[in-house]
C-alpha cells in the first residue's frame, strides 16, 4: 500500500529499472548510430584542403567482438521481464495481504496514535472485502472521534462506490452513524 508510507524504495526501483533496460541502451545506440552517420564527412585539417574521414567503418568493428554478447541480451531481458512478472503476481501479492491485514489490525490497536489510525482508515478507501469493511466498522465505534469519523467516513465512500451495504455491518453502526449511510441512498442487502 504505496499510500501509507514514505518508503523511498519504490522510487528508487522505478528509476533504477528504467536507467538499466530503458536510458543506457537508448544511448548506446543513439551514440554509435551518430559516429557511423559522421564516419564519411568531410572536413579540412589546418593544413590543407577537404579530405574525407578515413577509417570510419572501424567503428563497427568491436561490435562484431559483442555479437556473442549481445545475442545474450535478449535473453537477459526476458530473463529480468519474467522475474519481475513473478515478483509481481506471487511475492507483491503476498506481501500486499499481510501488509492490508496488518494495516487493518493497527486500526484497532489503542497502542497507535489517534492520528495514525485515521490516516490509515482513510487510505483503505480504495480496497475491497469483507475484512475491510469489518474493521472500519470497528474503528467507526473506536473512542478518539477522529478515528471513528475517518471510520464512517470511508465506509459511506466504499458503500456509496459499490451501491449496496450488508445490513449485517449496517446494524454494528450507532444509530446516528446508521441514519448517515441510509442518508446515501444505498440499498440494504439482508445477508440471510
Amino acid at each position: 500500500m504505496p499510500v501509507l508510507g514514505d518508503d523511498p524504495f519504490w522510487a528508487s526501483f522505478g528509476a533504477g529499472l528504467g536507467a538499466g533496460l530503458i536510458v543506457v541502451p537508448l544511448l548506446t545506440v543513439v551514440t554509435m548510430f551518430v559516429l557511423v552517420l559522421l564516419a564519411g564527412r568531410r572536413f579540412e585539417p589546418p593544413t590543407g584542403g577537404p579530405s574525407r574521414i578515413r577509417g570510419g567503418w572501424l567503428i563497427v568493428l568491436p561490435l562484431v567482438l559483442l555479437l556473442p554478447v549481445a545475442l545474450l541480451v535478449p535473453l537477459q531481458y526476458l530473463i529480468v521481464l519474467g522475474t519481475q512478472i513473478v515478483y509481481l503476481v506471487w511475492v507483491l501479492s503476498c506481501q500486499d495481504a499481510r501488509d492490508t491485514a496488518d494495516v487493518l489490525r493497527s486500526l484497532a490497536e489503542p497502542a497507535v496514535p489517534a492520528e495514525q489510525r485515521a490516516r490509515r482508515a482513510r487510505a483503505v478507501a480504495g480496497l475491497q472485502g469483507r475484512p475491510v469493511v469489518e474493521a472500519l466498522v470497528q474503528a467507526s465505534a473506536d473512542a478518539e472521534p477522529e478515528v471513528a469519523e475517518a471510520g464512517l467516513e470511508t465506509l459511506c465512500t466504499i458503500w456509496r462506490r459499490d451501491g449496496v451495504v450488508g445490513e449485517d455491518l449496517l446494524l454494528k453502526l450507532d444509530p446516528q452513524a446508521q441514519e448517515r449511510v441510509r442518508a446515501l441512498g444505498v440499498r440494504v442487502r439482508s445477508p440471510w
